[in-house]
């Protein structure tokens, strides 16, 4: 089976706990060609920093931190980062994992009680139409719903969508092309993973 290469030239993978799934879900964002992830400052060295033009945008460990704060009301309470991979992309080779990251330093996310396989999915895309989609499960948010995209300001309005679209951080389609419009985000509950739960969660 063919397998699209990424040609972001850094992206980020890591897990998630939530009461519902110690274990962790995965998640993973990409960042825009022209981006470097580098060694953190002296004192810091194991929370790499993220470069783009030229310029520090922020350490791994807070562009995480900060996502899984906009998603706060969409994630359970007691939900926690539990990994954190930086990988750097290679043409026509295996993708390199060059580093284990620190974890945020403030490691607890989410407000309320969750659903066991519940999921909000935001979809963005960059100029040329790509595609990019940010899952995140087992949040209060089970009826499927289908919203309409929005365009946040230029100035932070304290939304997951802000972030991804309008801070300095270089979020990017898995081809390393900058996201720059929000194409919609749904909510809705996902059977397929209530049933790899087990009967031990009642969602």
């Amino acid at each position: 089976m063919p397998v699209n290469e990424i040609l972001a030239p850094f992206y980020i993978k890591g897990k998630y706990a939530t009461p519902a799934y110690p274990e962790g879900h995965a998640f993973r964002f990409y960042l825009a060609a022209g981006t470097t992830v580098v060694p953190g400052v002296v004192g810091d060295e194991n929370d790499w920093s993220i470069e783009y033009d030229g310029s520090t945008v922020a350490t791994v460990s807070e562009a995480v931190s900060e996502l899984f704060e906009r998603a706060e009301t969409v994630l359970p309470d007691n939900t926690s980062v539990s990994e954190i991979e930086v990988w750097q992309s290679v043409p026509l080779a295996d993708n390199l994992l060059v580093h284990l990251n620190d974890l945020p330093a403030v490691n607890s996310f989410g407000a309320g009680a969750g659903v066991a396989s519940a999921y909000v999915m935001y979809v963005y895309a960059a100029p040329l139409r790509e595609k990019f989609r940010f899952t995140l499960f087992d949040g209060p948010l089970a009826s499927p719903q289908r919203y309409a995209p929005t365009s946040p300001p230029d100035a932070d309005n304290g939304t997951i969508a802000w972030y991804f679209l309008k801070s300095e951080v270089p979020f990017a389609t898995q081809d390393g092309l900058r996201l720059a419009v929000e194409v919609s985000s749904n909510s809705g509950y996902n059977r397929k993973l209530a049933r790899s739960y087990g009967r031990t969660i009642t969602p």
